[in-house]
């Protein structure tokens, strides 16, 4: 199974990222996963100003094709002004419907706060429904993210483990009962 990640903070001073590389990691432990993460601060996607085309630039046709070829998708974003990153819808909008339609998306969001983005990963999960796709019922929220993840990923929290392998479990028991229908 194929999943597709986008880090969706462009930041200097991001924690979302960590996160995704994070949950690419522990994804790629488990058997038949293969997990990349689409770092959209690096991709420096353009506004949008058309969606894809014949004439997009190579980045947005790179991302596409990676999005096209996943099974499944992770949003990863933190919460600003009680939504998701611009980047991140960015991001989406440039590809058609089809590119996520019957797809199993995942929500992750993070904050510097308590809630962990919880707004944040509802409107995404909003966004997954407009999508045509299949939102998982568990969000993965990450409240206090700089007391929980250094910059490279690494897990500094050994009690919010749990909470990873739970996101993990279900986020792969859902793909999987909709990947083997297709």
């Amino acid at each position: 199974m194929k999943i597709a990640i986008l880090s969706g903070s462009v930041r200097d001073d991001r924690h979302t990222h960590s996160v995704a590389l994070h949950l690419a990691q522990r994804f790629n432990q488990q058997p038949n996963v293969e997990a990349t993460v689409i770092d959209l601060k690096e991709e420096k996607l353009p506004p949008l100003t058309n969606t894809l085309h014949d004439d997009s630039p190579e980045n947005v046709k790179k991302v596409g094709k990676i999005l096209d070829e996943a099974d499944g998708i992770i949003f990863t974003s933190p919460e600003y002004n009680g939504s998701f990153s611009s980047a991140l819808k960015n991001a989406i909008d440039f590809y058609p419907k089809g590119t996520y339609q019957r797809k199993p998306v995942g929500v992750a969001s993070v904050s510097a706060g308590a809630l962990g983005g919880i707004r944040a990963a509802q409107s995404m999960q909003l966004q997954v429904l407009a999508l045509m796709a299949y939102p998982i019922y568990r969000m993965f929220t990450v409240p206090n993210v700089q007391d929980k993840f250094s910059k490279d990923g690494t897990l500094l929290d050994a009690k919010f483990e749990g909470s990873v392998d739970v996101f993990i479990e279900e986020y792969l028991w859902f793909a999987e009962a909709i990947v083997s229908k297709k």
